[in-house]
């Protein structure tokens, strides 16, 4: 009789996500749902979309000044997505608008 490794739900989930390869939406909806509790209200009020494609993250602002002041800081957002979901889930990040 075969012995079958116990998994916690959440794994078996990720598992399909990658096979289906649906995972990427799925991370790109996360983050911007969680955008203002990373951010802020005043970033996420002025960002206008948010798109997650192989490991880089795409934020895009309709404030120039604002996104300007992102730009210096890109490296500290970067860290903070990836610390807010316990797992790097951007390599990189593209500030634009």
């Amino acid at each position: 009789m075969k012995k079958h490794k116990e998994s916690h739900i959440s794994d078996v989930i990720q598992q399909m996500l990658k096979r289906y390869r649906i995972d990427n939406q799925f991370q790109e909806m996360d983050i911007a749902a969680k955008w203002e509790e990373i951010v802020g209200p005043m970033i996420s009020k002025h960002t206008t979309s948010i798109e997650l494609k192989n490991k880089t993250l795409y934020v895009h602002f309709d404030n120039p000044t604002l996104k300007n002041e992102v730009f210096l800081q890109k490296s500290s957002l970067l860290g903070k997505v990836n610390e807010y979901f316990e797992r790097v889930v951007a390599e990189k990040i593209f500030i634009g608008s």
